[in-house]
């Protein structure tokens, strides 16, 4: 992969919103091991689709992490492509586990994914199997599993199962982008074949560092306040750690309701008292 084509996958102009009850959007902002899932993520469809058993990525995390988020922003940089008859073909699709993990309910996700119209499957014993075929047929090279930690939800018999239906995905050239919180990173690696096939890139909780400081720097960039709030100053920083604002989602849900607290007020800026009553009087979460 060239450095531009690297370049325009991990582009931070591009921005995702939060959920709308937070009232304030922000640009996605990739940090180190964004950076490391977007380049892999890339390299992974470019140049491992198609192949025997191709190599897959693992993203965990801690909840909150700002997996989801993650995996969203790389879908938006894959634009379908149009074959000869003009047919948008999707390269990339993204679903989410079943909660129950099991691998029937993955199959007809992913099925809805390839058809977002509806394909009619009589006999759920072929559900894993038309599933198979669709992504086959359909030129997909790259899927996205979100919330995979619900496959611990199964038993023991189902769950392997599942996984073995994600096997046979990549022994079709499928390569394979998981994405759970750090539970399900004993069971893969119990197994020698998905150890093998999975890299893991791990979203590290923010501690008072560097990296997290230029995370801050680049939220307060696009929050268009009067005055400058001094988000990467060594107070803020130590405030978030001490305060438990250690993952993404915390962070931007902490901001946002500073955010509703500088315009409720006309306030020229955000500084750490406007952080703490954001936290402890309740508009933290608010109007969801």
């Amino acid at each position: 992969m060239t450095t531009n084509d690297a370049e325009s996958e991990v582009s931070p102009a591009f921005g995702l919103q939060v959920p709308a009850e937070l009232e304030h959007s922000f640009r996605f902002i990739p940090h180190p091991a964004a950076v490391t899932y977007l380049k892999l993520a890339s390299h992974l469809r470019r140049f491992e689709a198609g192949r025997d058993r191709p190599k897959c990525v693992h993203l965990a995390s801690g909840p909150g992490g700002g997996k989801t988020r993650l995996q969203m922003h790389y879908l938006s940089q894959v634009s379908p492509s149009v074959d000869a008859l003009g047919l948008r073909q999707r390269e990339v699709i993204f679903v989410e586990a079943p909660f129950d993990g099991h691998h029937s309910k993955l199959a007809r996700s992913l099925i809805d994914a390839c058809l977002p119209g509806g394909y009619p499957v009589r006999r759920p014993s072929l559900m894993c199997d038309t599933a198979l075929n669709l992504l086959s047929s359909s030129g997909v090279k790259q899927i996205l599993i979100d919330e995979a930690g619900n496959f611990l939800n199964a038993g023991r018999a189902t769950q392997q199962q599942t996984l073995a239906f994600i096997k046979t995905i990549t022994n079709r050239g499928i390569t394979v982008s998981i994405a759970s919180t750090m539970n399900l990173v004993n069971v893969l690696a119990a197994d020698e074949q998905l150890q093998s096939r999975f890299t893991r890139v791990e979203i590290p909780l923010w501690s008072e560092s560097q990296q997290f400081r230029s995370f801050l720097a680049s939220i307060e960039a696009g929050l268009d306040l009067p005055k400058a709030s001094g988000l990467d100053d060594q107070a803020v920083v130590r405030w978030m750690v001490s305060r438990g604002c250690c993952t993404t989602a915390k962070v931007l849900e902490v901001i946002a309701a500073a955010m509703r607290i500088v315009h409720a007020q006309k306030l020229s800026r955000i500084d750490v008292h406007v952080l703490e009553r954001a936290l402890t009087a309740g508009y933290v979460g608010e109007g969801k």
